[in-house]
């Protein structure tokens, strides 16, 4: 008996292309089960109640959502803010910090798990969030038209999401992808895709900023290409950032913040 066989059975033309069947069977249940897992990484909270602003809120599920909400000056937008994946409320306080003294509302929230947020981090969770923190902003006086809703990152998904569910002043994208698949692999090549902001883009009307770093090696610039192509809205936008990449756009574009401000303060100030 030669070992070959015993080890790995007779040879027939099926084999590999079973083999093959069986680790995409494997990658497509690990997609499904655990791609919110890579896509949302919680730190440990980088703040605590004594953070300027806090405010919570409770989505449609009842989870409550911690919130930094820095109000506007009379006649401002207001940034509704989805920060990116690993990061908490608490990472942007300078942000946050600039557009408010440049006289702009903040509303940056957090995803369930993330902060003082309960619940647990994922899609549909994260647009309950969006959706909570929006609400949360028209119940205390802020209208519609004000928002500028602004997503970095993994954040463009709710953003986007929420985008194309109300029309607000404006939408920023920062470092975004066209969907969460996307950003490793084909999109298409897996089931139940997490964020497909790409089919979403021509369903969103409002005036749309897109800021890509040229060197982002965690999402490609590409993303940023054609979620901006894919736009229907009569206002748009594109702004890639040469030598800045994923986690040092600001960094390298230190006007960004006040970029943002100017954007929304064109489309969604009061006249």
């Amino acid at each position: 008996m030669r070992w070959r066989t015993v080890l790995i059975g007779s040879w027939s033309w099926y084999r590999p292309l079973l083999s093959l069947g069986m680790i995409y069977l494997l990658l497509a249940l690990y997609a499904v089960f655990f791609a919110e897992r890579v896509m949302f990484q919680p730190p440990r909270p980088s703040y605590g109640d004594d953070l300027r602003g806090l405010v919570f809120f409770e989505t449609s599920h009842g989870e409550r959502i911690a919130a930094v909400h820095l109000p506007a000056a009379p006649g401002m937008p207001t940034i509704l803010y989805s920060h990116g994946n690993a990061e908490d409320i608490g990472h942007s306080q300078w942000l946050y910090h600039e557009w408010h003294a440049a006289g702009l509302g903040v509303l940056a929230y957090d995803y369930q798990g993330y902060g003082l947020s309960a619940g647990t981090p994922g899609e549909q969770a994260a647009c309950r969030a969006a959706l909570a923190a929006w609400d949360y902003l028209l119940e205390n006086g802020v209208s519609a038209g004000q928002v500028a809703i602004t997503g970095r990152s993994v954040g463009s998904g709710p953003a986007c999401w929420l985008a194309s569910r109300v029309y607000a002043g404006a939408l920023v994208l920062i470092s975004p992808f066209t969907s969460a698949y996307a950003v490793q692999i084909p999109a298409w090549l897996f089931p139940r895709d997490r964020f497909r902001n790409l089919r979403l883009m021509p369903e969103i009307h409002t005036p749309v900023l897109v800021i890509h770093g040229e060197n982002d090696r965690v999402i490609s610039a590409s993303h940023g290409r054609k979620l901006y192509d894919a736009s229907t809205a009569g206002v748009r936008e594109w702004l890639p950032v040469e030598g800045a990449g994923h986690n040092d756009l600001f960094d390298v574009a230190q006007q960004l913040p006040m970029l943002i401000a100017a954007f929304a303060i064109s489309h969604a100030a009061s006249r």
